[in-house]
Formats: structure tokens, C-alpha cells, sequence
């Protein structure tokens, strides 16, 4: 369904984006190694093909915080894909 929707290329991008976020312990990990943009305090976003983003918030009933009360990238664990566009 990706291939027809967002093209070949976009979609083994966004495999493979999905595939490093599986493999990273850490949110914090993915977004240093893909260069991802915190948005709306728990959610991020990683661009991708020609011009697609790919949407994710942080999963958890009490999401870890730092002392300022912005999500605590680096002790988050689960993230969930919401939206690509």
C-alpha cells in the first residue's frame, strides 16, 4: 500500500526509517541519528522522500519528564506512528 501511495523510493525510505526505529533503545537515539524534529512536547516527526514526513508520539501512561516537564527523550522507550503526510 505505501509503494501506491507515496511511490518506490519514499516507501522503502519509510521501511526503512520504521525498521531503524524498531532497532534503536531509545527515542532519543533515532532522533540523533535521523535528525528528527520534537514537536507539540510529546511528538516528533522525520522527514523522509521527496517531500513526506512521518508523525510519531511517545507511548506510555506516565512518559518519563525532565525537570523542566518536556518528555524525556532519552528514557522513552515506545513510539507510535499517527500520521504520514
Amino acid at each position: 500500500m505505501a509503494q501506491a501511495q507515496l511511490g518506490p523510493g519514499a516507501a522503502a525510505e519509510l521501511h526503512e526509517l520504521l525498521a531503524e526505529a524498531e532497532s534503536f533503545l531509545t527515542a532519543d537515539e533515532l532522533i540523533d541519528f535521523r535528525g528528527g524534529k520534537i514537536v507539540g512536547g510529546d511528538s516528533l516527526f522525520f522527514p523522509f522522500g521527496p517531500h513526506y514526513r512521518a508523525s510519531f508520539k511517545a507511548v506510555g501512561e506516565d512518559l518519563p519528564r525532565d525537570v523542566d516537564g518536556s518528555v524525556a527523550w532519552g528514557k522513552v522507550r515506545r513510539i507510535m506512528l499517527v500520521d504520514i503526510s
